[in-house]
């Protein structure tokens, strides 16, 4: 069972940012996820949220600014004095992190409610320069983004995002315009018999956010693929 770090090792430090992600690294994750978007002009940052109000010292869309402006932003000392100063990083700098690990890298593409023209290509661009296209799942709740991303390349793994109860979500994901490698759901909708149906269909099954071990415990022994946690340093 993989261990992904979500929004790297948030439970410790402010998410999405540096700190978290070499957290992460340091627990000894199997993976990490993160969250991206497009700013105003065009680059590719790492945000959970569409406003930056909750995890920085100001607020506004981020397809509203510039890279410059939310660099000016302070990203940590809302989650700690200590982390003052940590600013929002870019994709560019997270994947010349990774690419120095073994770790499976989630990359999901936040595009709603406000879709993210072309977020798509310049994140296989950014893969494919790094070389990571064997480790790297682009997941999303926009289905339609993950199509387009398949459009693009065909080789790139895809996760499928569920925020509600979809019945039989492996005959949905089956119809799809593209193949699926992973369906991503609530943790509370996965059991033993998810797991099995997404296994005979041909899917891995990575749920958020498991931050108890205990959950997970029993749903492992079932073959569980992964968890994307909080709080790696719990599973591991």
């Amino acid at each position: 069972m993989l261990i992904i770090a979500h929004r790297g090792a948030s439970g410790y430090a402010p998410e999405n940012t540096i700190a978290a992600f070499e957290l992460a690294i340091n627990q000894n994750a199997d993976g990490m996820e993160l969250d991206v978007h497009l700013t105003k002009d065009g680059e590719v940052v790492i945000c959970h949220d569409d406003d930056v109000k909750r995890t920085t010292n100001s607020q506004g869309l981020i397809k509203d600014m510039t890279l410059e402006e939310l660099r000016r932003l302070d990203a940590g000392s809302w989650y700690g004095e200590s982390f003052r100063g940590i600013t929002i990083p870019t994709l560019q700098e997270f994947m010349a992190l990774a690419a120095d690990t073994h770790m499976l890298i989630n990359l999901e593409i936040k595009n709603l409610p406000y879709y993210h023209k072309g977020i798509e290509q310049k994140l296989i661009r950014s893969v494919h320069e790094h070389d990571m296209l064997d480790r790297v799942v682009i997941s999303s709740f926009d289905h339609y983004a993950l199509a387009e991303t398949a459009r693009l390349e065909p080789a790139m793994k895809l996760g499928v995002l569920f925020s509600t109860r979809v019945i039989d979500p492996w005959d949905y994901v089956r119809k799809l315009p593209f193949a699926a490698y992973s369906l991503h759901p609530h943790y509370s909708f996965v059991d033993v018999e998810y797991i099995r149906q997404c296994h005979a269909h041909g899917y891995k099954v990575y749920p958020y956010t498991v931050n108890e071990a205990e959950w997970a415990g029993p749903l492992a022994q079932a073959g569980l693929d992964g968890v994307i946690t909080n709080y790696p340093d719990r599973f591991r």
